[in-house]
């Protein structure tokens, strides 16, 4: 028997969280479990930023922007549930790797995240911390995506590039 005891899901504050949000919801109703709501403050070194320094030549912070917690907790009171039972979580770093951190960190059963639905040159480009997540994780990764990309995507690349219609 799969027992869900603690589920983290992941949210970049967009309205496509909300879909991830709702599963992990489901399941932590389900499951009676401890929901976590991770979001990453994504400090991905940028060209300009070399050991330690920012742009301007100041040192970069290694603490929460205190700036950070105020949208997590502002995209939680605007966009959930008042009843919905969430410890709130943010982390500085690249994304995929601090989720994988909390996770090992918190003994987390199931990590649920949306997907952006980005293919072809952008996916390649922008890359997805989903899929990174779900290659590295030791914890199962639940994927979900987002109704309004499910209909463009399948109707827009996937059937027909696989009924040879172009």
């Amino acid at each position: 028997m799969v027992y869900l005891r603690k589920i983290l899901v992941t949210t970049d504050l967009s309205d496509f969280s909300l879909a991830a949000i709702e599963y992990a919801a489901s399941f932590g109703l389900l499951y009676s479990s401890k929901l976590y709501l991770l979001h990453v403050a994504d400090t991905t070194p940028s060209a300009f930023t070399l050991q330690g320094l920012d742009s301007r030549g100041k040192h970069c912070q290694q603490g929460v922007d205190p700036r950070h917690t105020q949208q997590l907790e502002e995209f939680a009171l605007k966009k959930l549930n008042a009843d919905m039972k969430l410890t709130l979580v943010v982390r500085n770093g690249v994304p995929a790797d601090e989720i994988q951190r909390f996770a090992e960190e918190e003994g987390i059963d199931l990590i649920v995240m949306a997907t952006h639905g980005r293919t072809g040159l952008k996916h390649i480009v922008l890359g997805s911390v989903a899929e990174k997540v779900v290659r590295l994780s030791t914890v199962p990764v639940l994927t979900v995506k987002p109704h309004p990309l499910r209909e463009n995507i399948l109707q827009n690349e996937d059937i027909e590039s696989e009924l040879h219609l172009h």
